[in-house]
């Protein structure tokens, strides 16, 4: 599913109100009621709200807001920032329409003194959309610290007002500290940022009706994956395939201590289908692979703890390292060997990637088709610090088409950058699977389908897609805090029985 930059949904809805077509204000009017549904069926306790306008067409969105809540006989108090002389045709028209229903609960206010949020109602904010391109100050902002002090919930229509859709680097001005927003159409870029997260709270997308050949050939390079583009390209199995169809894994990981980490990779790998797995371990983990995975073959390294060398790497389709692996001098040679010889599409996680970040210009030696997938610390020691996630976003993004690779990077929101320069966020998942062993889980799905025959790019979208859905099963049935990477495991199967049963 597409995501746009704010400039490119003014786009779309320019060309949806041209084509369609559709006047401005209806369409502002169908935007708005979607909204107003939504709201009155989850606050349905709620029997009063208190909206807060701005000049442009957001504070129309929230005056059509206002005036459905009256026309349903809910409680609501108005206020209309008039802090600049301009105000859009829209919001105008939707003030006047406010006013013949009911003209006292329009409170038009031109000091920030003048607003009175009363206690336990629900904030509504529309003070500004996504079109935002200037911090907010001084009036404005006070308002908006008002809103957050406030205590109450606080809903925002289409983005936190005072948040821009995309590039928040130097934006020092107020912003609204929403409960939940109801995103136009699409989520804002900003949506999928951690740092953000404390302004949008949850985000619900509300369809509109927008242009959908607009959407589909304006371009974008960043997405959300979802379960539509899984099941477009799922490949399905044949009757008489066999194991020979389904690849040969190298999974190399492991060392005296960290079996779990291996074992791990293996089973997840397993459970997503490869149709062989080596695992190359050190003497002493060798027992313990073969009782926990006895389905996996083993390549025994000549080092009792620590793996040190591969041979016969060209006979296999896919390689996956790092999970457990150790990063002494040992170990550290063997991955440098691997990458300089190995010619098949290859994953790289965990203390993989902590050797590279040990190694001056490590990207040198990262050959075209690597997947690699850091979480934040490990993306901060490999490639430095950035003052947020949007100019990671733009750097990753950058790399993978310079270098050809993927690079994925984890966290509640996982980004994905590929090497045509698109982005894919993955916004399933939840914090239970912040818990150990939950990266070594996805090591071994990716490993598993790169050795399928998947591209790199789609085996690493479809992978984290499949682990976070795995993780979302395990949140159901344990909850969060109980939840380990085990779990993730076990819940594989229900992924995928899903997408076997409809594609």
């Amino acid at each position: 599913m597409k995501i746009f930059k704010s400039s490119q949904i003014q786009e779309i809805d320019k060309y949806t109100i041209e084509n369609e077509p559709i006047k401005s204000i209806n369409l502002m009017e169908r935007a708005a009621k979607a909204v107003f549904e939504r709201i009155i069926l989850r606050y349905s306790t709620f029997r009063k709200f208190c909206v807060i306008i701005g000049p442009g067409n957001n504070g129309g969105d929230g005056l059509v807001i206002a005036r459905l809540l009256l026309s349903n006989e809910y409680e609501v108090d108005i206020y209309v920032c008039r802090f600049t002389k301009s105000m859009s045709e829209d919001c105008s028209v939707n003030l006047n329409r406010i006013k013949e229903i009911n003209k006292n609960a329009v409170h038009q206010i031109f000091s920030s003194s003048e607003l009175m949020i009363p206690d336990d109602v629900v904030i509504i904010d529309a003070i500004f959309g996504s079109g935002l391109t200037r911090e907010t100050g001084g009036e404005f902002a006070l308002v908006i610290n008002k809103i957050n002090s406030s205590g109450n919930t606080v809903i925002a229509v289409d983005i936190p007002s005072g948040l821009f859709g995309e590039d928040n680097t130097n934006n020092n001005g107020a912003i609204v500290q929403a409960n939940i927003t109801y995103a136009l159409q699409f989520s804002s870029i900003s949506m999928m940022f951690a740092e953000n997260h404390k302004f949008f709270g949850e985000v619900i997308t509300v369809p509109i009706g927008l242009s959908p050949v607009a959407i589909k050939f304006i371009h974008s390079d960043y997405f959300i994956t979802d379960k539509e583009f899984v099941k477009t390209n799922l490949k399905k199995r044949n009757r008489f395939d066999h194991k020979g169809n389904f690849g040969h894994l190298l999974l190399i990981a492991g060392s005296y201590g960290k079996a779990g980490a291996a074992v791990l990779a293996a089973k997840a790998a397993l459970k997503s289908g490869a149709g062989l797995i080596t695992a190359h371990l050190p003497t002493k983990l060798v027992n313990i692979m073969q009782v926990s995975v006895p389905e996996v073959m083993i390549s025994i390294d000549n080092h009792d703890e620590y793996c040190s060398n591969v041979e016969n790497i060209f006979m296999y389709n896919a390689v996956g390292i790092g999970p457990g692996l150790d990063t002494n001098s040992v170990t550290k040679d063997l991955l440098i060997r691997l990458l300089q010889m190995c010619e098949v599409s290859a994953v790289l996680d965990a203390d993989a990637l902590n050797i590279l970040s040990d190694i001056p210009d490590f990207i040198k030696i990262i050959k075209p088709g690597t997947i690699i997938t850091p979480h934040p610390k490990e993306f901060e020691r490999l490639f430095g610090k950035f003052a947020n996630s949007w100019q990671k976003i733009e750097f990753m993004r950058k790399l993978s088409v310079e270098k050809s690779i993927v690079i994925v990077l984890k966290g509640g929101i996982t980004s994905i950058s590929l090497p045509d320069g698109r982005v894919f966020f993955n916004t399933s998942g939840n914090p239970g699977m912040a818990t150990g062993g939950s990266g070594d889980v996805l090591t071994g799905i990716v490993a598993s389908l790169l050795a399928q025959g998947y591209k790199p790019e789609l085996a690493t979208i479809l992978s984290v897609y499949f682990h976070s859905k795995a993780g979302d099963l395990a949140k159901q049935k344990l909850g969060e805090m109980a939840l380990s990477a085990s779990d993730i495991i076990e819940n594989l199967s229900e992924v995928y029985k899903v997408f076997e049963n409809e594609t």
